[in-house]
């Protein structure tokens, strides 16, 4: 039986590979940069902004999330440094992360889940929500990406003062070069309003609104724009498999189970049709109370 094959198979990580997808996301970045900088147009550069912020997404989420479970390098070690790549560009380190993240697996759904209390911030849990609003308008006006920000943390100091010392560099290098502006337009810009809208879709797409806890997204061009990011459902169950075998590993090990979204509209269309408390798994029944208040 197909089932009969063990997770195991599936858990090798691949340097190579991983190296691969993470050059695919900086050389797009700057491709996707240079080419609306030389076009000079004000459409061009907006579109460029939601570009660059999916490969920023598929950085700062996947690879950096990846990273955190040491998925991309046998050699443990190598996953941290690559936050020089995947983690301090946007404002984080893999150890910081992966404490978080870690909660996020161990505490799904519960107190120690930090997705529960974002949701509740963004409004996401509050009865009678307007998901219209909350899936196509908060994030395209920006207040997502500012609510993003502003929980954004240097703790602990021996991991947010790389972080310091890394933008430091940066930020002067581009003063020296008297491009700043080149810096705002083409990094802050598109990590505040775009990545941060995707990392806000994603982590609403993973969880809310579900009855086995954790929803997947097959969507094939979302998948190849994020290093299979919506395999999510299989993460869970199985975190150690690299993200470059999900698709395979999904298909032999779970094909159909938990929740299933065909793509970002299929997910809107889920979300706004709230399940009865007796068939929701996320949040627990016991922080409903809590993020519904």
């Amino acid at each position: 039986m197909v089932k009969s094959i063990s997770f195991k198979s599936f858990t090798d990580p691949n340097a190579l590979k991983s190296i691969i997808a993470i050059t695919r996301d900086w050389v797009m970045i700057i491709a996707v940069a240079a080419l609306s900088i030389y076009l000079d147009n004000w459409l061009v550069y907006l579109l460029s902004v939601w570009i660059i912020g999916i490969f920023q997404f598929a950085l700062s989420e996947a690879m950096l999330h990846e990273a955190s479970h040491h998925n991309l390098f046998k050699n443990k070690k190598y996953n941290y440094w690559g936050e020089l790549f995947y983690g301090l560009p946007f404002g984080i380190t893999v150890k910081q992360f992966q404490k978080e993240h870690t909660q996020h697996h161990t505490q799904l759904g519960r107190h120690g889940d930090h997705l529960v209390q974002e949701c509740s911030d963004l409004g996401v849990f509050k009865p009678g929500a307007n998901m219209f609003w909350l899936w196509f308008v908060k994030p395209v006006l920006g207040i997502v990406g500012l609510y993003y920000f502003s929980i954004m943390s240097l703790k602990p100091w021996p991991e947010g003062r790389k972080v310091v010392a890394f933008w430091l560099v940066v930020i002067s290098v581009f003063y020296v070069l008297d491009s700043l502006m080149l810096l705002v337009f083409y990094w802050v810009i598109p990590f505040i309003w775009a990545c941060s809208s995707f990392l806000y879709w994603s982590e609403i797409e993973d969880h809310v609104n579900t009855r086995h806890g954790t929803r997947s997204n097959l969507s094939k061009v979302f998948n190849w724009l994020s290093h299979n990011n919506g395999y999510h459902y299989l993460h869970h169950k199985y975190a150690n498999i690299p993200f470059y075998n999900l698709p395979l590993a999904y298909t032999a090990l779970l094909a159909g189970e938990g929740d299933i979204s065909k793509g970002f509209l299929d997910t809107y269309q889920q979300l706004k049709s709230p399940l009865p408390d007796n068939e929701l798994a996320y949040p627990k029944p016991e922080m409903r109370s809590g993020v519904k208040s």
